[in-house]
């Protein structure tokens, strides 16, 4: 058997023998009526009926954003990178910590607008919290909609928060058939490690199938704690996790849009236990977590631009490239994380959020495949230039020179210490001014209404 099959007959049997624990009594409910044998809330799959579900969801689908232009794919050899996500905190250049805002929060989705490394904007950024927390995610979806005209990711709240934000979903797009057939949003359900998925998780996850919406499946455990210290062991359990949430999915509506997700990592032990988001062992467990969607048909999610940095230093540097770069090389379909985390998830920085969107663009253009052509080969010049002249004037350099990368943040020729820092203030600054010069185009009407039905949990939407 292959790798990927021996990790697969080990989730099938621990599906079946172990089984996942279901909190949501909604849910056992729609597992047992399908056929599934439910003890307590302990579900149990065999490996006929997981995958009799799993071959309805598609290999890959489009969440379609309010500019066309930014329309995403998910599946296949398309690579999308997203921002920060699931962090508490804001940390400045100085490494000095703070609670987040809505304003920083707007801030994060104006300056991922206007970075063109995304198609997607939205999601947990930075959890505000100068909003009640029960009226967080209807803020900070309003938010998206209106500073964004990007694909939506969501933020995932209470169940009565996510049934407001799905039905003003609808009226902003045109009904709940419109929004079916062009999913307009996508949201994480996390997995509960061990072999859990929660209450919460499990509400949004059966509204995003009733709605037509796509959802990403993924465990976040650690080795040795909420994982086996083995990294095959980690991943079966997990894929455990996933497949039984996608199951539910499929249950609901049958074709709902799933990505199958490994956000698992390393634990550090020495002097406690540490998330380690940024250690090898979770970019060699997420690129074998891309090989498992592929065999199940499905799309796949890991993260990127991930450091367990306090600071902004040289190991928060090596480790998003190391990140981000293996997350790519891997063809991983949808890259969460991948731009302003710091101190494995606890923050967001603007500051590295500039640093990681070079990153970004970096690592697309060294796996650029070399155009190699009549043009390109320029055999004519090299010829004439021989052994002893410089391509420095050359026709080819004169006209083509302006195509060689040429980085935002950083110097080549720098002679003032204070430079790097001064690169990211002016790059920032660009972007703010480039999202100020070309707004989303918003309809007052349209808004007024969404406000409406956000309204109506008694919260207080932030403009």
């Amino acid at each position: 058997m292959t790798r990927e099959q021996m990790i697969h007959q080990a989730a099938m049997e621990i599906m079946q023998e172990v089984g996942v624990r279901i909190h949501n009594e909604k849910a056992t409910g729609i597992l047992k009526e399908n056929g599934i044998k439910v003890e307590g809330n302990i579900a149990y799959f065999t490996e006929e009926q997981v995958m009799h579900w799993v071959k309805k969801a598609p290999e890959s689908f489009t969440i379609y954003a309010r500019d066309p232009k930014y329309d995403t794919v998910i599946g296949g050899d398309h690579i999308n990178p997203a921002p920060t996500y699931g962090c508490a905190f804001i940390d400045d250049w100085d490494g000095n910590r703070r609670t987040g805002t809505m304003d920083d929060y707007i801030k994060c989705l104006k300056l991922v607008h206007a970075e063109e490394s995304y198609t997607l904007n939205g999601g947990i950024m930075i959890q505000p919290s100068d909003v009640p927390e029960d009226s967080a995610a209807l803020n900070m979806f309003y938010a998206t909609l209106r500073y964004s005209d990007k694909a939506i990711l969501l933020p995932t709240g209470m169940k009565e928060e996510m049934e407001l934000i799905l039905e003003a979903g609808c009226e902003f797009f045109g009904g709940k058939e419109a929004m079916i057939e062009k999913p307009r949003m996508i949201a994480l359900i996390n997995t509960v490690s061990p072999l859990a998925l929660d209450e919460r998780m499990l509400d949004c996850l059966m509204l995003l199938a009733e709605y037509g919406q796509p959802a990403i499946l993924c465990p976040a455990a650690m080795l040795g704690a909420t994982g086996s210290l083995s990294m095959a062991g980690t991943l079966a359990s997990g894929a455990a996790e996933s497949l039984a949430g996608i199951v539910l999915a499929q249950m609901i509506r049958p074709g709902t849009p799933v990505v199958f997700g490994v956000q698992s990592t390393a634990a550090d032990m020495r002097g406690g236990i540490a998330f380690a988001c940024a250690a090898p062992e979770g970019t060699l467990m997420q690129g074998f977590g891309n090989d498992l969607a592929r065999s199940y048909g499905l799309p796949s999610r890991g993260g990127g631009c991930q450091t367990d940095a306090p600071v902004i230093n040289c190991q928060a540097g090596y480790e998003s490239m190391l990140t981000f770069s293996s997350a790519y090389r891997h063809g991983i379909n949808l890259i969460l994380e991948a731009g302003g985390v710091m101190d494995s998830v606890n923050a967001t920085s603007f500051e590295k959020m500039i640093i990681d969107f070079e990153i970004i663009r970096q690592v697309r253009a060294s796996f650029t495949p070399i155009e190699v052509n009549e043009e390109t080969l320029n055999l004519e010049e090299i010829k004439e230039i021989g052994h002893d002249g410089s391509f420095v004037t050359a026709d080819y350099t004169l006209e083509n020179f302006s195509d060689l990368y040429a980085p935002r943040v950083g110097a080549r020729n720098a002679s003032d210490p204070s430079y790097f820092k001064a690169s990211i203030d002016r790059e920032m600054e660009r972007l703010l001014e480039r999202y100020e010069e070309a707004q989303p185009i918003l309809d007052e009407e349209a808004f007024g209404r969404v406000r409406s039905i956000l309204e109506r949990s008694g919260a207080k939407i932030v403009e």
